[in-house]
């Protein structure tokens, strides 16, 4: 398989019983020359363009020290998945996207379309392919009882995983942050300023990804949940959750994909070295 000379694969040993006898691609992507020059179209590696592969826009880390200009437009992003979440340029509001379909949640509340030319400076997406259903039919009380609910599903905690659980939900707790102003932030700081929305019995889907602790710093590891509403008038990042029954399906991910910014802030971060 022939890569791009910029692009360097880290290949681990196959992962877990019962799932396919293939390492996980890690893929190193510059999005656009340096600053100050023109950007080129995105381009995806071969190897990325996949039902298996997850493609994220920055580093998680970065994006946590205030790093909240990106250059990837949603145009170019649905081109590297029909699902995912993520945020937007000054930090605006929560992304979710599902079945191809991009939405903004916005602190006041309210939700639209994503117009095709705004950014995002940091997002998961990939395209969604069930691999395995399980029907949920028990009660679970708050999100750590999901997780762990979750967790006995997974045959393996060493791999991605992506999750589109839809349901009915007799309690949820989702929420929205504001745009930021520059000089911005950390994102913990901007959170702190998050809006709060509690909602009762209502039908959606949570849409999410579970990461391995080996990506910390790369990406948010664990679960990571964003919802939208059946009728697409609420949405946002999930705090918390209650279901008594649920259609849960799982994706199994074999490759991940990183687009590393070239702008100057990106370049110009003093990030600093996690131990060894």
């Amino acid at each position: 398989m022939s890569m791009p000379a910029h692009a360097r694969p880290f290949s681990s040993t196959p992962f877990g019983k019962n799932v396919r006898q293939k390492s996980l691609l890690i893929v190193f992507l510059g999005l656009f020359t340096l600053a100050g020059c023109v950007p080129p179209p995105v381009t995806i590696a071969p190897s990325a363009k996949n039902d298996s592969a997850i493609t994220q826009v920055s580093i998680y880390s970065g994006f946590q020290t205030g790093l909240y200009d990106g250059d990837v437009t949603y145009a170019q992003l649905a081109q590297m998945g029909n699902f995912g979440l993520g945020t937007f340029n000054s930090l605006d509001g929560e992304m979710v996207a599902l079945d191809g379909k991009f939405y903004q949640a916005k602190i006041d509340g309210s939700v639209q379309v994503v117009d095709p030319q705004m950014k995002t400076p940091f997002a998961d997406v990939h395209f969604f392919h069930s691999q395995q259903q399980v029907q949920l039919n028990e009660s679970l009380q708050n999100y750590d009882q999901l997780k762990a609910y979750l967790t006995k599903q997974l045959p393996s905690a060493n791999r991605p995983y992506a999750f589109k659980i839809t349901a009915t939900f007799p309690t949820l707790k989702i929420r929205s942050v504001g745009k930021q102003n520059q000089p911005y932030p950390l994102l913990q700081d901007a959170v702190a300023q998050q809006t709060v929305f509690e909602l009762q019995n209502i039908t959606g889907t949570l849409v999410g990804y579970s990461m391995p602790d080996y990506l910390s710093g790369v990406s948010p590891t664990g679960y990571h949940f964003h919802f939208i509403s059946a009728d697409q008038q609420h949405a946002g990042h999930m705090l918390d959750c209650s279901l008594n029954a649920a259609m849960i399906e799982i994706d199994y991910l074999e490759t991940v994909t990183l687009l590393i910014p070239q702008n100057a802030p990106f370049q110009e971060a003093n990030f600093v070295p996690l131990p060894k």
